[in-house]
């Protein structure tokens, strides 16, 4: 179900515990039902590899049981994920800029999760209060051990953190709503900003973070000349390249990173800005656009193969969705067009090795 587009696999599970612990499947909200018969849970049904009658729908509708070409028509085929009516999908992922000092994922030791900024507040939708209201739901949670005064978050945002603009968080006060059910698909460091994108679809998640996928990302990254080796570079026995502005380990591949043991793919652009003339530091603006995203990949690959340190890294894209003139803190829901654009050319499941030459020998003695 999960690569036809139906739903995640986690979305499909929950259904079948639900229907395992229900004796009476038609109290159900959601069954999983193939050609008109409703799957529980230990069922073992098996699906043809080319099954087009599988659907989600309430127990309590009437069910079409039919094993007959003929009476198929009946039953209702399975939509694509991005195929479905946009006002079903619309509100499911939305974009960030994410500014400087906040973490993509869960909150850290002194570190502010992302997801605090996807407030009512931050929202630049001219809708928000209209189709979107009833698709979008706003809860307080109280983030628990957080101070502000030592946290990473620049002192300019620091006090839009709480309602009442104090620089520090005391157990009492009340955090302004956040965006309910919405998981961070994909990550962006902790000192980089630009593009973030969360959803609550298990499909656009898969979409966006699949090993398979063949999306582009396009980074700005401004970098200076790497003077000396950090402690931990230091620990590690590593030693820094001669400095070269050279493209090509980028745009060839095949190099490793400091004990990494697969080689980088080549990135798909690779260029070098117009720098200021009237910048008297020494400062290179650089921009990459790469399908991999390997954790502090960027940062690794300007100081081990070009000698260069980064001093900014903003994430200006991913697939067609743009930063554009999002402001820095700001969110907004997808567009229509955006949703496509990133299931276009979903990449197809890869066949095993073994499978492949399993059945070549099959050919080959069929053939003999």
């Amino acid at each position: 179900m999960s690569e036809l587009g139906i739903c995640s696999r986690r979305e499909a599970a929950r259904i079948l515990k639900d229907a395992s612990e229900c004796s009476n499947h038609k109290a159900l909200k959601s069954v999983i039902y193939v050609r008109g018969l409703p799957v529980m849970e230990g069922t073992g049904v098996k699906v043809a590899q080319d099954e087009k009658y599988i659907e989600i729908r309430s127990g309590n509708v009437a069910t079409a049981i039919t094993s007959d070409e003929s009476n198929n028509k009946d039953l209702k085929e399975y939509v694509p994920y991005a195929e479905r009516p946009w006002h079903e999908i619309c509100g499911d992922s939305i974009v960030l800029n994410k500014p400087i000092g906040y973490v993509s994922g869960q909150e850290e030791h002194q570190h502010v999760p992302a997801v605090r900024l996807l407030t009512r507040s931050n929202n630049i939708d001219t809708d928000i209060d209209g189709i979107l209201s009833s698709s979008l739901r706003f809860t307080k949670k109280k983030w628990s051990g957080l101070d502000l005064e030592t946290s990473s978050v620049p002192k300019h945002i620091r006090n839009t953190l709480n309602r009442d603009g104090k620089a520090a968080v005391d157990q009492d006060n009340k955090w302004e709503a956040t965006l309910q059910g919405y998981s961070c698909a994909g990550r962006l460091d902790l000192d980089s900003a630009g593009v973030l994108i969360f959803t609550r679809a298990g499909m656009m998640a898969r979409r966006l973070i699949s090993p398979q996928s063949k999306i582009k990302k396009e980074y700005i990254i401004k970098v200076t000349p790497a003077v000396q080796l950090t402690a931990r570079e230091r620990e590690m026995g590593m030693n820094l390249p001669p400095l070269t502005t050279d493209l090509e380990p980028f745009l060839k591949g095949g190099r490793r990173l400091w004990n990494d043991a697969k080689p980088l793919k080549p990135v798909v652009e690779a260029e070098w800005l117009q720098n200021d003339p009237t910048d008297k530091q020494e400062i290179r603006t650089l921009r990459l656009v790469l399908q991999e995203g390997k954790k502090r990949q960027i940062r690794r690959m300007c100081r081990e193969l070009l000698g260069l340190h980064v001093v900014d890294l903003v994430r200006t894209s991913i697939g067609p969705v743009k930063i554009g003139s999002l402001p820095e803190g700001k969110w907004r829901t997808l567009t229509k067009e955006e949703v496509l654009g990133l299931f276009l050319d979903s990449p197809k499941k890869r066949k095993s090795k073994k499978k492949r030459k399993r059945k070549e020998s099959r050919d080959t003695y069929l053939n003999a």
